[in-house]
C-alpha cells in the first residue's frame, strides 16, 4: 500500500496514461484526414477569396453584378446615340419643312397677286361695274355681289371709294352668318389688294 501512495507510482501511472491517450488520439486524427480531403474536393473550383489584401479578393457574385452594370451602361450608351441621331434627323426634317412652308407662302402670295390683279382687258368693264354699284342702294348692290365670286367683288371694290365699299359690306353682313363671314373675308382680301396696288404704283 505504501508503494501505491508513493510519488514514483504516481509518475509511472501518469506516464502510462499519457502514452495510452496519445496512442488513442493519433489514429483518429489520421482517420479524419480523408474526409477533410473529400470535403475539399466538393468545394467549388473558384471559391471566394476573402483573405489577404483587399485588391486580391475574388467574389463571383460581385463580378456578375459588375458585368451586368457594364452591359446596362452599354445599352444606355446605344440608346443615347440613337436619340442623338433622331434629333439630327428631326432638325433636318424641320429645316426642310420650314423651307417648304416659305415656298408655299411665296406661291400663295403670287396666287393672291394674280387673283386680285386687274388685267388690262378687264379694267374698263370693272370700272363700269364699280360706277354702277356705287350709284345703287347698298342693300341692292349687296344682293348682286352676293352672287359674284369673291375675287370679282374685291376687284370691283378696289375701284370704289372706301365709303361706298363700307356700306355695301355692311349690307352684305346683315344677310346672315355666312354672309357676315364672307364680308370679313372680302374685307381682308380687299386690304391685301389695296396694299399690293399701292406697292405696284410705288
Amino acid at each position: 500500500m505504501g508503494f501505491l501512495k508513493s510519488k514514483l507510482f504516481a509518475a509511472i501511472l501518469g506516464g502510462l496514461m499519457f502514452l495510452l491517450t496519445t496512442a488513442f488520439l493519433i489514429p483518429q486524427g489520421i482517420g479524419n484526414v480523408a474526409p477533410v480531403e473529400a470535403n475539399a474536393a466538393a468545394e467549388p473550383a473558384h471559391p471566394p477569396q476573402i483573405r489577404g489584401p483587399s485588391w486580391t479578393f475574388f467574389n463571383p457574385e460581385m463580378d456578375q453584378i459588375v458585368a451586368e452594370l457594364k452591359m446596362e451602361k452599354e445599352t444606355m450608351r446605344a440608346k443615347a446615340k440613337q436619340l442623338a441621331e433622331l434629333e439630327v434627323r428631326l432638325k433636318a426634317d424641320r429645316s426642310e419643312l420650314d423651307e417648304a412652308t416659305k415656298r408655299i407662302g411665296k406661291m400663295q402670295d403670287q396666287v393672291n397677286r394674280d387673283l386680285f390683279r386687274i388685267k388690262d382687258d378687264e379694267a374698263a368693264n370693272l370700272k363700269k361695274l364699280a360706277k354702277m354699284y356705287s350709284s345703287m342702294e347698298p342693300a341692292s348692290a349687296a344682293k348682286i355681289m352676293r352672287e359674284l365670286d369673291d375675287a370679282v367683288v374685291v376687284k370691283i371694290m378696289t375701284l370704289m371709294k372706301d365709303a361706298e365699299t363700307g356700306v355695301i359690306l355692311d349690307a352684305l353682313s346683315k344677310m346672315g352668318d355666312l354672309e357676315t363671314k364672307r364680308a370679313a373675308r372680302i374685307s381682308e382680301n380687299l386690304r391685301l389688294a389695296v396694299v399690293q396696288k399701292a406697292a405696284a404704283k410705288s
